[in-house]
C-alpha cells in the first residue's frame, strides 16, 4: 500500500511530494543516485508494469492456453487494484498525461500500451479460434474496443462506484457470446 501511493505520488505530483510526504526514510539524494531525473524515474515505472505485464501473459503467449480464464484474471486484476484498493490505471495516467511527457516516457508508454494490446488480441483470437469468444473484425480491434471498455469503466468506478465496472463487464461478455 505505501509502494503503491508512494508510486501514485510520483506519477501525480512528482518526486518532491515523496520527499515531503512519504514517512519512508527515504532522502532526495538516494532517489537521484538511482534515478537522475523524472524522465529516468518515469521510464524505470513503465519498464516495471512493461516487466509485470510480461511476466503474467509470457507462458499464455508462447504457448496459448485458456483465453476465458485468461481475460477473467484480467478483468478480476482490474476489479481489484483499481476499483477496491484505489490504484490509478498507468496507462490511464500515461494517457491524459501522454503530450507532456518526455519523448523517452512516451516512447515505453507506446510500447507499454502496443504489448498489453497484442496479448489481449491473442486472447480473443484464441478464444474466437476456438469456439469460445464471438466477434466480427480482427482481434486487434476488438482489443482496443476491450481495453478501452474496461480501461474507462475502472475510471469511472471510482466515481460512481463497482456497479458501473461490473455492468460493462456484463456487456462485455454478452458482447463475445458469454452470457
Amino acid at each position: 500500500s505505501r509502494r503503491r501511493h508512494t508510486r501514485s505520488s510520483v506519477e501525480s505530483r512528482g518526486l518532491g511530494d515523496v520527499y515531503k510526504r512519504q514517512p519512508l526514510g527515504i532522502r532526495n539524494a538516494a532517489v537521484h543516485y538511482h534515478f537522475a531525473t523524472k524522465t529516468d524515474l518515469g521510464v524505470a515505472l513503465i519498464d516495471r508494469y512493461r516487466l509485470v505485464l510480461r511476466g503474467t501473459t509470457q507462458e499464455f503467449m508462447e504457448v496459448g492456453g485458456n483465453p476465458v480464464s485468461q481475460l477473467d484474471t484480467y478483468i478480476q486484476w482490474i476489479r481489484n487494484s483499481y476499483v477496491k484498493h484505489g490504484a490509478i490505471c498507468p496507462m490511464g495516467i500515461l494517457a491524459v498525461n501522454f503530450n507532456t511527457l518526455p519523448e523517452a516516457m512516451q516512447t515505453r508508454a507506446q510500447l507499454l500500451v502496443n504489448e498489453m494490446l497484442q496479448w489481449l488480441s491473442r486472447v480473443l483470437e484464441v478464444g474466437r479460434d476456438g469456439g469460445l469468444f464471438f466477434f466480427n473484425g480482427p482481434a486487434l480491434d476488438k482489443a482496443c474496443a476491450v481495453k478501452g471498455l474496461l480501461q474507462g469503466a475502472a475510471q469511472l468506478a471510482r466515481i460512481n462506484g463497482v456497479g458501473v465496472l461490473d455492468s460493462a463487464v456484463r456487456q462485455l461478455r454478452r458482447d463475445l457470446g458469454r452470457a
